[in-house]
């Protein structure tokens, strides 16, 4: 008699940690993007976006040459970006946007 009532609660917590983990594995946001240029090379900035909308940390800097694209990894999904096509010079930035950046987007800069 034990040894059923063994298995039956053995049974029973496989199958309740079973349906309970599955569904929080699934419900995972990507919160990754891609920024592509134009044109032309395009030296950008992105900065995390905080609770405010104001620039958080800074997650990425560099050149995206043109008709190519950059992957960027967000933390909250929300980021914010500045671009130039000056690359080869060090001019102001311009165009402080904010974006959503999840599930493989893809963002134009300029």
């Amino acid at each position: 008699m034990y040894r059923w009532l063994k298995i039956c609660l053995s049974a029973a917590v496989l199958l309740s940690s079973i349906t309970f983990s599955g569904p929080l594995q699934a419900d995972v946001v990507d919160n990754y993007c891609y920024l592509e240029a134009g044109n032309v090379d395009v030296y950008v900035v992105v900065w995390e976006e905080d609770r405010q909308g104001n620039k958080g940390k800074k997650i990425w800097q560099g050149v995206v040459k043109k008709s190519e694209r950059v992957k960027i990894q967000s933390y909250s999904g929300a980021i914010r970006y500045s671009s130039t096509v000056y690359v080869k010079t060090e001019n102001a930035l311009s165009g402080d946007q904010s974006r959503w950046c999840s599930n493989a987007a893809t963002i134009g800069v300029p």
